[in-house]
């Protein structure tokens, strides 16, 4: 019943983030700024916390421990940090540290259908920036679950080159079982080369066949490349 004490003026809060990214300067400002976010322990200030990640100083090594100071802010809050991570994430492109705060705070079983819930939100989402769907993919890497990859395979068929090619990399981390998925979209590419280009690349480096797909593999593959004789993809110049 006392929550409402709790409760930061939202002025205070924005004088904290605009301390807390302040790119110019001292780092001491932005950790002061950072202490104190982290001691308020309301969604609001937590969510404001998670604007370092918006932003890198001058300094590189300094920028880093800055923000893996943040990420174990984040995660000594445990599930009270998950909410604001996830508004977050639905609206902010720079998503990589929240996704690794996440996987540390959650067991897998129950990161995997958040993350997923995000990736559908962020694509369907009609505002969102073609920058915020690669990062987001980008982000997922060393996390592919099925379940990710099959939220991810949406995505393969986004208008946006760059988004379709981080998801061809991504959900390439389940294996040779998305072998299929990836031919029959290089058939599908007929006006899109990049596309071609990236699972070409992608079955000569993993050794994936074109078994069942190689009259319309070798019709449209790209010119750099070349079908062996047992099928598989080599690029021009490579042995046999």
């Amino acid at each position: 019943m006392f929550d409402f004490l709790k409760r930061t003026p939202a002025s205070q809060i924005d004088k904290l983030i605009k301390k807390l990214t302040e790119t110019a300067g001292e780092d001491a400002p932005r950790i002061e700024a950072a202490e104190r976010l982290s001691e308020l322990d309301t969604p609001e200030a937590t969510y404001a916390l998670l604007k370092r990640f918006t932003m890198s100083s001058k300094v590189i090594s300094q920028d880093v421990e800055e923000k893996q100071m943040i990420v174990s802010m984040l995660v000594d809050k445990g599930e009270a940090a998950v909410e604001p991570i996830l508004k977050f994430m639905k609206t902010h492109h720079q998503v990589e540290w929240p996704v690794r705060v996440l996987t540390q705070i959650l067991p897998q079983e129950e990161w995997v259908p958040k993350l997923v819930d995000v990736l559908e939100n962020v694509a369907q989402n009609p505002f969102t920036s073609p920058e915020h769907r690669t990062s987001l993919i980008k982000a997922m890497h060393g996390h592919i679950t099925p379940e990710i990859a099959a939220s991810l395979r949406k995505s393969l068929e986004d208008d946006d080159d760059d988004v379709s090619i981080v998801a061809i990399q991504a959900i390439a981390e389940l294996g040779e079982e998305v072998r299929e998925a990836l031919l029959e979209l290089f058939i599908r590419a007929e006006n899109r080369p990049r596309i071609r280009i990236a699972v070409a690349e992608l079955c000569a480096d993993r050794e994936w066949p074109v078994k069942g797909y190689r009259p319309s593999v070798e019709a449209a593959l790209p010119p750099e490349f070349h079908l062996t004789a047992k099928g598989f993809i080599r690029r021009k110049g490579t042995a046999a």
